[in-house]
């Protein structure tokens, strides 16, 4: 049964008492399921009760004594209590626990300052010698370079005069070549894939809803 229904069959029992009596008590119901919202409406029923009993009752005259209104003032007291409980659940820590957490934290400054300035030395150490290597990684390469085209240019020199000795510097030249392509590499994949890499991974560390998409 729903409101509907409950206020057509309490209009229906009512026939018998006047129709100004008829009109209040049924207003008045009316008031109470909208004051209790729709979300309520089956708790307001159960209250009541059956259509029959509500229309026994003010046809017996419990609704102009104050019956049925007390009914209704106790639920709505009732309400404004759960109302207050839940505010106060969800006012937040009480103060001794702040106190207790503040306190704590004091107490514990000495070891986790030091602790913590440690771990970001560390870190800070740590990326400081990833970016040398990268750094030395691509002086290496354009040292090498260099050296290619100075032995390269040398032994076209020497080539007239001894050419064993072009030879062997053009050879050489060419190996600082290949090394300069390695190390050239190894910057640009320290540099563009790996450092990104790993700040990326950085990233999803300190972001649990990503761990939980991915």
């Amino acid at each position: 049964m729903d409101r509907a229904e409950f206020m057509r069959q309490l209009e229906r029992l009512l026939q018998g008492i006047s129709p100004t009596e008829r009109e209040e008590a049924l207003q008045y119901y009316n008031s109470y399921f909208d004051d209790a919202g729709a979300e309520n409406e089956q708790e307001v029923i159960r209250a009541l009760g059956s259509p029959a009993r509500v229309a026994e009752n003010i046809k017996s005259g419990l609704f102009e004594s104050g019956i049925v209104e007390t009914r209704v003032e106790t639920r709505q007291q009732s309400r404004v209590e759960e109302s207050r409980e839940k505010s106060t659940s969800k006012s937040g820590m009480p103060a001794w626990a702040i106190v207790l957490i503040v306190l704590a934290c004091v107490c514990a400054a000495p070891v986790i300052v030091p602790v913590a300035l440690g771990i970001i030395g560390t870190l800070f150490g740590v990326i400081v010698a990833w970016f040398a290597v990268i750094f030395g990684f691509g002086v290496a390469a354009v040292a090498l370079f260099a050296v290619l085209v100075f032995l390269v240019v040398l032994g076209c020199m020497c080539f007239v005069v001894e050419p064993l000795v072009s030879v062997a510097l053009m050879g050489g030249g060419l190996i600082c070549g290949g090394l300069g392509v390695l190390f050239l590499m190894l910057t640009v994949a320290m540099a563009g894939i790996v450092t990104p890499a790993v700040f990326r991974g950085i990233c999803w560390l300190f972001h649990p809803h990503k761990k939980a998409i991915a």
